[in-house]
Formats: structure tokens, sequence, C-alpha cells
């Protein structure tokens, strides 16, 4: 079985936490940048496949300024499948557009596969897997569509 090594463990943790952040701090529209070009993207803010696909979205999610959310993440579990890096990441998600902001709007885990281009690590593959929490995810997403819209 093929070993993760430190080295890629600190560079796909440096890679989730990077995107998050961004999420977090109204930076949206420069997380395609983490992304390869034939990236896809499933959850319950929607299906996206490509790079431009996800830029558009970051687009219009940076117009969205109402929303304050953070993601706390944990219990990252990387795993060669085959010649693909393999991830799963649990997170919580904190908005203040919940009933109660203390508690998660969503707990559930991040599936993701990663490449490397060019000796830099991006995102191939996300799926944003809500566990507990999913009709707040859904409802959140709604709202994003349409503070967008306006």
């Amino acid at each position: 079985m093929r070993k993760v090594t430190l080295e890629t463990r600190v560079a796909i943790e440096a890679l989730v936490a990077e995107l998050l952040w961004r999420l977090d701090h109204g930076k949206a529209d420069t997380t395609w940048e983490l992304y390869t070009e034939d990236a896809v993207s499933t959850g319950p803010l929607g299906d996206m496949d490509g790079r431009d696909a996800i830029k558009a979205w970051g687009e219009r999610r940076a117009k969205v300024t109402g929303v304050l959310g953070r993601h706390l993440i944990g219990g990252i579990r990387l795993e060669w499948v085959g010649e693909e890096l393999h991830g799963w990441t649990q997170y919580l998600t904190f908005r203040d557009s919940s009933e109660n902001p203390l508690m998660p709007a969503s707990v559930g885990e991040f599936r993701e596969v990663y490449r490397t281009i060019d000796g830099e690590w991006k995102i191939a593959r996300r799926e944003i897997n809500p566990i507990f929490g999913g009709m707040n995810a859904a409802a959140h997403a709604k709202r994003l569509t349409e503070s967008a819209a306006t």
C-alpha cells in the first residue's frame, strides 16, 4: 500500500484550509484557482462541472455579503486509491443566519480527490456531504441563490 508522505499531508491540509478561509472571508471568487481545469464539485450548493463553473459560482457567491460563516475541520484522512489521492475531511459549519449561530448549521464530510498540476496540489473532485444539518445546508444554498440573483 502506497504511503502518504508528511509533505503531501501538509500540502493537502493547507489546500483545504485555504479553500475554506477564502469561503469564510469573502473571497469565494478566488477559490477556482485551487481546482483542476476538469474539477467537479457536488453538494447542497449545487453541482459544478469544470473550473469555469466553479469560477462563475464563486463570483456570484462573493457578491453575497450579508452571510457570515465559519468552517472548522479535522479528522483528515488521506489514502492513495490507485494513482489518485483521496481525502475525507470532517467539518462543522457555523452561520450567523442559523436559528442558534453557536450550534453547527451543518456537520459532515468533504470527500475529495487531489491531483498535482505543475508541482502544486489541486482539488479534482469535491463532494460536500452533510451528515447532520442537510436541510439547513439546503436552506442556506437557497438563500445564497436568491441573494445572488438580486
